[in-house]
């Protein structure tokens, strides 16, 4: 398998097979609390051994890093799956329909494919670079809304009002997963998504997506960010980020105006 369609097609296949086995016990997993705090569930370890199972036989070269157990180390450096079973597991076990299962393809860290499913909302999003951007099966491109600015809306994280202050005379969003805002960012939903520090299994799938839909992740000096550490020593973390169209980056820069202390 060479081509880009050729792989994208069955990683895709397999992703929408690891949400079936997500939704059927949607609402029903217990949670066990990790040591980083965060909630774990046996469906997110059952979901994350399918997805490393089915993309070792068809890439055995490749690593694999996923969120339950960790890296499994390939025969070449090239390229590495990043696998998050369940993005948003508190929505999940709450029975909130945003969640997802995510796969991203890295080639020396930079995502190169990645495909996302919400299985409540029955949508799957893929892309790959050069092939642009899809919601099942069909192109899209984002669109930047001429929304009046007290209806514009911006989405973050859960817990922003702790650590930032945001001068933004619209409406804010926050969803319980970052890889929803993602998508959702690259459709134009909002003029901007800000993420904080997450680990890179929560965003890589998303951001081919919306590279190829017109957006782009920068730092918060306004840097762009594309490639993606996977030094395991480093913990895989991804910087906070701002997602959206390029013309409209320094525009959402200029909100986020202080740290809370």
């Amino acid at each position: 398998m060479c081509g880009k369609t050729d792989i994208l097609e069955p990683v895709k296949e397999i992703a929408e097979e690891a949400g079936r086995i997500a939704l059927s016990q949607f609402g029903a997993s217990r949670p066990h609390v990790k040591t980083d705090r965060s909630f774990v569930t046996a469906t997110d370890r059952e979901v994350e051994r399918f997805m490393r199972r089915e993309l070792h036989e068809l890439f055995p070269d490749d690593a694999v890093i996923g969120e339950e157990f960790g890296r499994s180390p390939g025969r070449t450096q090239e390229y590495a799956w990043l696998l998050d079973p369940i993005d948003g597991t508190t929505n999940f076990v709450a029975g909130l329909p945003h969640w997802a299962v995510c796969v991203a393809r890295l080639r020396r860290g930079v995502p190169v494919l990645g495909v996302v499913v919400l299985p409540v909302l029955r949508e799957t999003y893929a892309a790959a670079t050069g092939m642009g951007a899809t919601v099942n099966g069909c192109p899209f491109k984002m669109i930047e809304r001429d929304d009046p600015p007290n209806e514009q809306l911006i989405a973050v994280w859960s817990t922003w009002y702790r650590e930032v202050d945001l001068k933004f005379s619209g409406k804010v969003r926050t969803l319980g997963s970052t890889v929803v805002k993602c998508l959702y960012a690259a459709k134009g939903s909002f003029v901007g998504a800000l993420t904080p520090q997450v680990h890179a299994w929560d965003i890589a799938a998303g951001l081919p997506v919306l590279w190829e839909s017109g957006g782009r992740a920068y730092a918060r000096d306004g840097k762009v960010y594309e490639v993606v550490d996977l030094d395991p020593a480093n913990g895989y973390l991804v910087p906070p980020l701002i997602l959206s169209a390029p013309s409209r980056v320094d525009f959402v820069r200029q909100m986020i105006i202080a740290k809370r202390t």
